[in-house]
């Protein structure tokens, strides 16, 4: 019995080091925010969920055509899975799941993003690096924000849109008042 709770507390101290080493390091806080962003700051290949792990820019954002670009931390995640019920055109979404530690996103968060957004027709970036996040240089983690970029015509990226969601809403379900009047703000914001 002794030998067996050994085991058990030295597998429950291994894993909880592992998560530990492997959890990524905190975004540069010294990102030059005047940065102009433009259409070079989009990284030239990203993985697309449910998609090609491979996808290449030329496949998601074509030249002379406007997007909107909204990076999704964790909470409004869950809000955003039924936009494309309300709109789907120009739309690309990133998923910003950059913080989480890399067994975690192996484990669980890549296959519920899979299942989360299997029938939305809006693309889906897994940013698990945080390529597009530092890219655009956003610092702010928090677990229930959002942001809007345009992409406009000239290739400039423009900042439309910062907001955030009831925090808790990926674990804790939205009441359908509190989705819709989340969806309202959003789409109010897409025009």
């Amino acid at each position: 019995m002794k030998n067996t709770l050994k085991i058990i507390f030295l597998g429950i101290i291994g894993f909880a080091a592992l998560v530990y080493f492997t959890m990524p390091e905190n975004f540069n806080k010294n990102f030059e925010q005047n940065k102009a962003l433009s259409i070079e700051s989009i990284p030239k290949y990203f993985d697309i969920v449910g998609g090609n792990p491979y996808t290449k820019f030329e496949e998601i954002f074509k030249s002379n055509e406007e997007k909107f670009i909204i990076v999704l931390n964790h909470d409004a995640l869950a809000v955003f899975k039924d936009l494309h019920t309300k709109i789907d055109k120009g739309i690309v979404l990133i998923a910003n799941i950059s913080n989480t530690p890399w067994l975690i996103k192996q484990i669980a968060v890549n296959g519920e993003l899979e299942k989360m957004y299997k029938d939305s027709k809006i693309p889906l970036i897994n940013d698990s690096d945080g390529i597009f996040v530092k890219n655009l240089g956003l610092n702010d983690n928090k677990q229930n924000k959002y942001f809007i970029y345009k992409l406009r015509l000239d290739g400039k990226i423009e900042k439309v849109k910062e907001d955030s969601v009831k925090e808790g809403a990926l674990s804790k379900a939205l009441t359908e008042e509190e989705l819709e009047k989340d969806i309202k703000t959003i789409l109010e914001n897409l025009k």
